[in-house]
């Protein structure tokens, strides 16, 4: 990229960034996944009915998408889970984050997965939608109907999982390999459903999701009650 074009985006991060700063950073064993409490000074979060993602910059010109979760309208303040038990520009920048470093992002925008009311929410999904799932159940409220499995690739973090988030009701699981969701279709091929009263919420990993998906329509369950998120290929 020649330096016209860089100063070019230069200017247009200037002028589009916003700043949130780091209020505590927790690390789960093995140190490869972690919560960041963030204040966003500039976020209105009263008005989110939808999953959201905020666009992190992670490097020169390099921006990564996560979920704030557990947020508080009144402090606006929010927590990022960030899963680094992969190689990349993400991974690197959230370990090498501190208390007090200054988060810029450009712009939170909605991921359009909402939960549906009065449904049985089933979400399925790996560690790198813990974040995801926090968020929805956030917006389902405590009365609703939430279950689902989380394949997890860590043991560790696995019982990490079941502490700190009993209240989602999901079951975690084994992964066995990247990108691989087996234990995951296993359980969602063996899980009793009353038909259309339920819901499913998949989110993670593309081309998992999309087997997954394909699964869940095998079991007659229609696109409606199907709702996709993937993060990346």
């Amino acid at each position: 990229m020649n330096k016209l074009a860089h100063a070019t985006i230069g200017l247009l991060e200037r002028k589009w960034l916003k700043t949130a700063t780091v209020l505590a950073i927790r690390v789960w064993d093995p140190a490869t996944f972690f919560e960041v409490d963030l204040h966003l000074p500039d976020c209105d979060m009263s008005k989110w009915q939808e999953v959201q993602h905020m666009k992190c910059k992670v490097g020169p010109m390099a921006y990564r998408d996560y979920t704030p979760s557990g947020w508080d309208e009144e402090t606006r303040t929010c927590t990022l889970f960030i899963d680094a038990g992969h190689e990349g520009l993400g991974s690197r920048w959230v370990k090498g984050l501190q208390v007090g470093d200054k988060v810029s992002y450009m712009g939170i925008s909605s991921s359009h997965h909402q939960p549906a009311s009065g449904k049985r929410l089933v979400f399925l999904g790996d560690e790198t939608t813990i974040g995801h799932f926090f968020a929805l159940h956030q917006l389902a409220g405590k009365q609703a109907r939430v279950e689902g499995a989380i394949a997890i690739t860590h043991k560790h973090h696995q019982h990490e999982f079941s502490d700190y988030f009993s209240h989602l009701g999901l079951q975690t699981l084994d992964k066995d390999g990247a990108g691989q969701y087996r234990q995951l279709e296993k359980w969602a091929y063996e899980l009793k459903t009353d038909g259309q009263d339920t819901v499913f919420y998949l989110a993670g990993y593309s081309p998992a999701v999309v087997r997954l998906r394909k699964l869940l329509r095998g079991k007659g369950f229609t696109g409606s009650q199907i709702r996709a998120q993937g993060f990346w290929d």
